[in-house]
């Protein structure tokens, strides 16, 4: 179709009066508009402007790019495409008769971008200056497919195959860079060394423990298509939540929902040893090698041991942080509303959304439990035993898979320790580089291989990464180490800042459109840098693109689309396609935490890894691009 600015003669003089009509009638710090749309309905045509406000009364229609349904049809519907949308009920439909992006400096339209052209003032008049940007999505290979690769021992290089080949008892600890394997090997060898005990005969229990969801769904297709049957494949959460049920009768079934950071933070960290022994041998405790729920009240509502376990903390858990516990602690342990009005008819307590009476008040978590109070319990009774007492114990395992080991705390460790039986076989993966959760403390790999329960154990450094280009495997070491430069290439890397949320949004809409027609079968992931964000970012561009898939709790699909979540949500995980598009200083801000989620963010990519921003580039970026986008 005819481009309407590069071949109207009179089209910029439209929009330029557009843009002054829509800026004398707005507030004066009212921000300019950002896109035009011009639509056609039943003869009639309507120009429309987008920015960040709706304003129908002044003398240009204003629309919220963000909120207004008529503003979705431009990102989802192109240049002299038709549009139908449900509004109130109703059916608005038309045709798409102009579409451009508009660059607005002092209330001047000063830079306008349609699909054939790229114009800028130039003094009084008008001058095209290109082609508009090639799509952020650049398609695989032509044959690509996502047809699974072969996954044998053949497949594996020699370093990965000594490490599945170690002795049965031998401890393993397989470390390296994103994409060396790590998982590949660890899964390699349970399977291994359940095919060796089936062929002699024996029993086989094993248990794969990861931190997230989503490489719990995977590592269970893996295992299924290495033949290995009967693995227990579990988050931690859930694996850890059973075992205490078992072990500890009496636990709450619902865990709590609204636990302050401070209290996670408070919980995992190793001080709180400290205050396990004080409990533990405190007189009127359980007779024998075993915890109650009342034992997280005498430790959790003890402030003179929370103060203790604060001092002795460093400086990781604040003095605030003590009185959020004690607050938390003191609902858990108030009965729910439901519970203190059982004398009342069960349908005058009944909700008409279905939900808790206490579901979003203050009490939400009356009667719950928290999930890090798990491994507190079975601290506590492996305190209390004696010689002749048998602690409670969490399995026995033959062995015992711990992927991402990175993101486990101390006391976690041990209790996951605990569940391997003696002779049984341990085998370890991770990477202090990918490590997200500053609530882990992660202790180092000696000690974290002591509080698993490993005197000695092979440790294998898996050097070869194999998911992502080089391009991408260069930018993201120079993003964590804060070392060297890299120009992104673009093709495997594209560093791309737009001028507003926007602008970003408008980029990722249309590059996803291109991308489905180029290469259909293509898997993009939108990383996103906290869940939040992920659901604001999804919502934006679902404007655009009906297949977008907001993830949560690791529902990913693996397959074709467009899948929106965080770095919590990715580890472990690739993807052909993965947009970061928060890569700015407030998302990742300087220092090791920053450095790592961006790392793990980026390394997701075995295709392309697209970078964006309508902010200021987060400062590891800022070092790490050559230059910078």
């Amino acid at each position: 179709m005819r481009d309407a600015l590069s071949e109207q003669s009179g089209i910029v003089g439209h929009l330029e009066a557009l843009v002054a009509a829509a800026m004398a009638a707005a507030p004066g710090d009212a921000p300019p508009p950002v896109a035009w749309l011009q639509v056609e309905t039943r003869g009639r045509v309507r120009d429309l402007l987008l920015g960040w406000r709706t304003d129908i009364t002044g003398p240009v229609t204003l629309l919220d790019w963000q909120s207004s349904p008529l503003a979705s049809v431009f990102f989802s519907t192109p240049e002299g495409d038709d549009y139908e949308i449900e509004v109130d009920g109703r059916t608005l439909d038309g045709t798409v008769r102009g579409r451009a992006l508009l660059e607005v400096e002092r209330g001047v339209l000063v830079g306008v971008v349609t699909a054939s052209a790229v114009l800028s003032r130039d003094g009084d008049g008008w001058r095209r200056v290109g082609d508009p940007p090639a799509p952020l999505l650049r398609p695989r290979p032509a044959g690509a497919s996502r047809a699974p690769s072969p996954f044998t021992l053949d497949a594996l290089d020699a370093e990965q195959r000594r490490a599945v080949g170690l002795p049965r008892r031998r401890a393993l600890l397989a470390l390296g860079e994103a994409g060396c394997g790590k998982t590949t090997v660890a899964l390699f060898r349970i399977a291994a060394l359940q095919a060796r005990a089936e062929q002699g005969g024996r029993s086989f229990r094993g248990l794969v423990l990861v931190p997230v969801e989503g490489l719990q769904r995977l590592s269970t297709t893996l295992l299924a298509r290495l033949g290995a049957k009967g693995v227990e494949v579990k988050s931690y959460e859930r694996w850890a939540a059973v075992q205490a049920r078992r072990a500890f009768p009496g636990l709450p079934r619902r865990e709590s929902q609204a636990a302050p950071a401070a209290v996670t933070r408070l919980k995992r960290h190793p001080a709180l040893r400290e205050a396990l022994a004080d409990v533990a041998a405190r007189p009127g405790r359980p007779r024998g090698a075993t915890a109650t729920r009342e034992d997280l009240q005498h430790l959790f509502g003890d402030r003179v041991l929370m103060e203790r376990v604060a001092r002795a903390s460093a400086g990781a858990v604040s003095p605030h942080a003590v009185g959020r516990v004690l607050e938390h602690t003191n609902v858990q342990f108030t009965d729910t509303t439901e519970a203190s009005h059982r004398h009342v008819d069960a349908d005058r307590l009944a909700t008409v959304d279905g939900l808790r009476i206490d579901a979003g008040t203050p009490f939400e978590d009356a009667g719950a439990v928290d999930p890090e109070d798990y491994a507190v319990l079975f601290a506590l009774a492996a305190l209390r035993a004696t010689p002749g007492d048998a602690a409670p114990s969490p399995g026995a395992y033959d062995c015992v898979v711990l992927d991402e080991a990175q993101e486990f705390a101390p006391i976690e460790l041990a209790l996951i320790g605990r569940a391997l039986r003696p002779g049984g076989a341990l085998v370890v993966a991770g990477d202090e580089g990918q490590q997200v959760d500053d609530t882990a403390y992660f202790p180092g790999w000696d000690e974290a291989m002591r509080e698993l329960g490993a005197g000695s154990f092979e440790a294998v450094r898996l050097a070869v990464s194999y998911r992502c280009p080089p391009a991408v495997t260069a930018l993201a070491r120079a993003v964590l180490r804060g070392e060297g430069s890299v120009a992104p290439d673009g093709a495997a890397v594209v560093a791309w800042r737009g001028r507003t949320v926007f602008h970003v949004v408008a980029a990722l809409v249309d590059a996803v459109r291109a991308l489905r027609e180029a290469d259909p079968e293509a898997s993009v992931a939108v990383v996103c840098r906290t869940a939040e964000s992920a659901a604001r970012t999804a919502a934006l561009l679902a404007r655009g693109e009906d297949g977008v898939r907001l993830v949560r709790g690791g529902d990913f699909s693996f397959a074709a689309g467009v899948e929106v979540t965080c770095v919590q949500e990715v580890k472990g995980l690739e993807f052909d396609h993965v947009v970061v598009p928060d890569c700015d200083a407030g998302a990742y801000p300087e220092g090791h935490e920053g450095r790592r989620a961006l790392y793990v963010a980026m390394t997701r990519a075995s295709h392309q890894l697209v970078l964006t921003t309508a902010a200021t580039w987060a400062p590891a970026l800022r070092g790490a691009l050559q230059p910078p986008g």
